[in-house]
């Protein structure tokens, strides 16, 4: 690795101390060791390349657990070096509780979140040990890695001519792969309503243009998890948008129609499916490719039927497509492409009206579209969750060198800020957007300072709607509207988040008004260095389309007529 995240503490000084040494390798100390592993993760998310944790031990250690799930749950290679008591202060099988000062299992804690945790015992396999976990980092399903090295031992001398090294097995590439492929393609010729979903696995390392080159040779209609957002421009042809729960009607009536879908690198969650699984896709024969194949095998006796999975690489499998399409045929689908034009035509657009000037706020769904006409054509955008993420990922307009990255399975408030000071790290220079809420800001405040001190060029946009909105909507939706907890009147508590961003040493830009949003965007991304600009959100702002639980994806809320769903299902 190039650079190392963390934060100072005892048990981990000679640590720092060693890498600040390391000609080659750069540091940057946040505010909160979570904020650590979530910086390391957005590092690997732009450079491809594997970022570094150094913390110390005890609570320096459990700190890592939300960041460290971030990277598991995504597939995001990361190393976490996290230091530990003198060996002779370890507890060992003794029976209590805790022997050395600050002495945590760290092992115990992270063996269900990681690929790989060890703790270091004999200075002579320091470098075996990082071998190893290296290569389990990036190889298969790529994911974390952690190794406690004791404070005694970070310390010790050891001759180089002794140390021990790890030799990662080879790795084998299945002779059946070709025929897999073929068999695909085979499918999609015949297909008369087929879809492509791409999904973050693409990414994972990211395969973009090798896809992309895929793509020009299927030609048929595409439908993008959020996690797939930026693997083709918004323009691309035959581009349909998102899906899922909080996705786009259009998408969801395509996947629900489809006579086959292909998964390419998504492991088809919940949120894309619906709860009932015996509703997604129900005309269609599935295809799953991902390296996983416990992700594939999951549905077995849930209401979902995978009728075809492919075990490979997503490298491995676009290598193989590159050489088996030329022969391809594509299938005649003008028939589709005219129902899902009418169904664009057709279907809600659920976009609110632009308020007034006068209303003290902004309509997001307006906002998100003219930044779409803001951002360089380079631009990398870490969006946080809830609100923001859902509003962002259904408008955007990406374009083809923009970045849009999230922590989109484990979506924990706080992620955008510390993973865009590790997108800093890893690409200096290149425009880097934060899109937090009010809720997630509160959790990561104090990586303002670190904002600052490095004078990274960050624009912080906060959808202030002064509430955890998405949690109103819940409690709308199954408990009567009753809040509690989630804006100040139900006994939650925000900051005054532009004059404490102004006390960091942040310049301050507010939007209220809908005919301020692009001078004042404009101006804000004018300006050198990190800028924070406060978005004032309508309080009531609803996350629509939605789906309810049980409901199958072609009826989202706010509902459509039955009259109209049933004519729009004969199409």
């Amino acid at each position: 690795t190039k650079h190392v995240f963390g934060m100072s503490g005892g048990a981990a000084v000679h640590l720092f101390d060693s890498a600040a040494k390391h000609l080659g390798v750069g540091t940057t100390f946040v505010a909160h060791e979570q904020s650590a592993a979530m910086a390391a993760d957005g590092y690997y998310r732009v450079s491809g390349r594997m970022g570094a944790c150094v913390v110390t031990s005890g609570p320096g250690a459990t700190n890592l657990l939300t960041g460290v799930c971030c990277s598991y749950y995504d597939s995001v290679p990361a190393l976490m070096l996290t230091g530990q008591v003198a060996t002779h202060r370890l507890k060992g099988e003794r029976k209590v509780r805790q022997v050395g000062f600050q002495e945590t299992d760290s092992l115990s804690i992270y063996s269900s979140v990681t690929k790989y945790a060890e703790q270091l015992r004999d200075p002579i396999q320091i470098a075996s040990i990082l071998d190893h976990a290296y290569a389990e980092a990036e190889v298969g399903r790529p994911g974390p890695v952690l190794v406690d090295i004791p404070d005694d031992l970070q310390r010790s001398y050891v001759d180089t001519a002794m140390l021990q090294r790890y030799d990662s097995p080879a790795r084998e590439r299945s002779d059946k792969l070709s025929e897999q492929v073929q068999s695909l393609l085979m499918k999609i010729s015949a297909a008369k309503r087929p879809v492509i979903i791409l999904g973050g696995g693409l990414s994972t390392p990211r395969k973009v243009d090798e896809l992309r080159e895929f793509l020009k040779h299927i030609e048929v209609p595409l439908v993008q998890t959020w996690a797939g957002l930026d693997l083709v421009p918004y323009d691309w042809k035959h581009r349909v948008g998102t899906f899922g729960v909080y996705g786009s009607r259009l998408g969801n009536f395509v996947v629900q129609h489809a006579d086959l879908v292909i998964c390419l690198g998504t492991r088809l969650s919940q949120n894309l499916t619906g709860g009932d699984l015996s509703t997604f896709a129900p005309k269609a024969q599935i295809v799953m490719v991902d390296v996983d194949q416990g992700e594939m095998d999951k549905f077995e006796g849930r209401g979902l039927e995978i009728a075809s999975r492919i075990q490979c690489l997503m490298k491995d499998f676009l290598d193989t497509a590159k050489v088996v399409v030329k022969g391809f045929k594509p299938p005649c689908i003008e028939p589709w492409l005219a129902t899902i034009d009418r169904w664009r035509s057709e279907l809600p657009d659920d976009i609110p009206a632009v308020p007034a000037d006068d209303a003290g706020y902004v309509d997001v769904h307006h906002f998100v579209r003219k930044l779409s006409d803001v951002l360089a054509d380079d631009e990398i955008m870490f969006v946080d969750t809830g609100g923001n993420l859902t509003w962002t990922c259904n408008n955007l307009r990406v374009k083809s060198g923009q970045r849009v990255l999230s922590a989109w399975n484990f979506t924990p408030m706080g992620y955008a800020v510390p993973a865009g000071i590790g997108g800093a790290a890893a690409a200096p220079g290149r425009p880097i957007t934060c899109i937090i809420g009010d809720g997630g800001l509160q959790l990561c405040l104090g990586e303002l300072a670190t904002v600052v001190r490095h004078q990274l060029p960050l624009k912080i946009l906060l959808f202030n709607n002064h509430s955890h909105g998405i949690q109103k909507q819940t409690l709308e939706t199954w408990l009567d509207g009753n809040y509690v907890g989630v804006d100040p009147a139900s006994g939650l508590g925000l900051s005054d988040f532009p004059n404490v961003a102004k006390a960091m040493g942040l310049p301050v830009v507010s939007i209220s008004k809908t005919s301020d949003i692009n001078r004042k965007l404009i101006e804000v991304y004018a300006m050198p260095g990190p800028v924070f600009c406060n978005i004032e959100v309508n309080p009531d702002q609803k996350l629509y389309p939605v789906l309810k639980a049980g409901e199958p994806l072609e009826n989202q809320m706010p509902l459509m007529s039955a009259e109209k769903l049933i004519a729009l299902r004969a199409l």
